[in-house]
């Protein structure tokens, strides 16, 4: 099994990572985490080459994680929620799925990712709701063939409570991990 992480957060050391690495302790097989903002992935910016050519026409980190994202048999987006929403950077890199997109709607090809199953890691404080954060987040797993979402773990008080001390995460997390490991079965 091979897991692929999307981590959208700026802190390495921060709630969002806390409950990767609680994730990823868990899981089986192979794990690949891409640090969206250190990915030096630029966003899509609609030059529509896509619509009749394989492929994308900015050449940059994206490159190496479009095969990753074909490949892999778990996915999961992990990002704080920002004004309700997944972080900027995780939403540049999944702007660029748009080739995929050309491909099925334009060109009429089959899509090379293979099916998987995806997951939702969320953190964040303040008075917002993450709703639109996870909804956005289970249409980009959906895009990137996620046929099955699994439950999504969350701490989202993290302005009053850090996401280790969070009581509830731990059993979200486990469930998580065990939906993901369903993959290998």
């Amino acid at each position: 099994m091979h897991t692929l992480i999307l981590n959208g957060s700026p802190h390495p050391k921060g709630d969002t990572a806390h409950l990767i690495a609680a994730l990823r302790a868990q899981l089986q097989g192979a794990v690949t985490q891409i640090d969206c903002y250190r990915a030096g992935i630029s966003p899509c910016v609609d030059c529509r080459r896509c619509v009749s050519q394989p492929g994308c026409a900015i050449q940059d980190g994206m490159q190496e994680l479009y095969p990753i994202i074909e490949r892999c048999d778990a996915l999961v987006i992990a990002s704080p929620v920002y004004f309700s929403l997944p972080t900027p950077p995780v939403l540049s890199v999944c702007s660029r799925l748009q080739t995929y997109f050309c491909a099925a709607h334009f060109r009429k090809q089959s899509s090379p990712i293979r099916p998987k199953r995806g997951g939702i890691l969320l953190t964040g404080g303040g008075s917002g709701s993450a709703v639109p954060a996870e909804e956005t987040a289970r249409r980009l797993l959906k895009a990137m063939k996620a046929s099955a979402i699994g439950p999504v773990a969350a701490s989202l008080s993290t302005d009053r409570l850090p996401a280790r001390d969070d009581p509830g995460v731990s059993a979200q997390i486990s469930a998580l991990a065990a939906f993901l490991n369903g993959a290998c079965a």
